[in-house]
């Protein structure tokens, strides 16, 4: 599905306008936790619900562990995040901002299950959010920040808290390393 015309521009206005709030450099990285408590969204672990649906809990964290990433749940117009900590620390990240793009994008909540009993998805919605959640942790000068600094992928994973796969993409689709060469080329 193609994303509507400006939605990438859009994305890293966000990225940008976001670390501008919370006092980070446009390059510097962003702690999905911190935006959502700037947000003011709550963040809650699946293992707090361990007394409440321990089955659930168990296959999710598990047996199953890929089924289950995160979802935004809705009271009226108030929303909450509830996250798999089964998952390594950088794909919670991913996790996380790809629930907090929702949210910054003003997605409506939507049934989660359809008619049929099927998982319910707003293709438009999930394409977004695939494309901002990583935007806002690999921002366009962050990811002319890797390059141009010639940091590993293994080191802007750990500078980052970002997983290799959303590292790569954003080096990527930012054209950072082309970019780059063209600037020092014209030096």
């Amino acid at each position: 599905m193609k994303l509507r015309y400006g939605f990438k521009t859009e994305a890293n206005d966000y990225a940008r306008e976001f670390r501008a709030e919370l006092g980070v450099k446009p390059h510097a990285p962003l702690c999905p936790w911190r935006l959502a408590e700037h947000l003011e969204i709550p963040v809650v672990p699946l293992s707090k619900f361990q007394n409440e649906i321990p089955g659930a809990v168990n296959y999710f964290t598990t047996q199953d562990t890929k089924s289950f990433s995160a979802v935004t749940v809705f009271d009226n117009t108030r929303r909450m995040i509830v996250h798999n900590d089964s998952h390594n620390f950088l794909r919670q990240a991913s996790n996380l901002s790809h629930e907090l793009s929702h949210a910054i994008l003003m997605h409506p909540p939507t049934a989660p299950f359809n008619e049929y009993g099927f998982r319910n998805f707003n293709q438009e919605y999930e394409e977004e959010a695939n494309w901002l959640g990583p935007a806002l942790l690999i921002s366009e000068e962050a990811a002319l920040h890797i390059v141009e600094t010639e940091m590993t992928i293994e080191e802007a994973m750990q500078c980052y808290q970002a997983t290799k796969e959303v590292i790569k993409m954003r080096i990527n689709v930012t054209g950072a390393r082309r970019r780059i060469a063209a600037r020092h080329k014209a030096k």
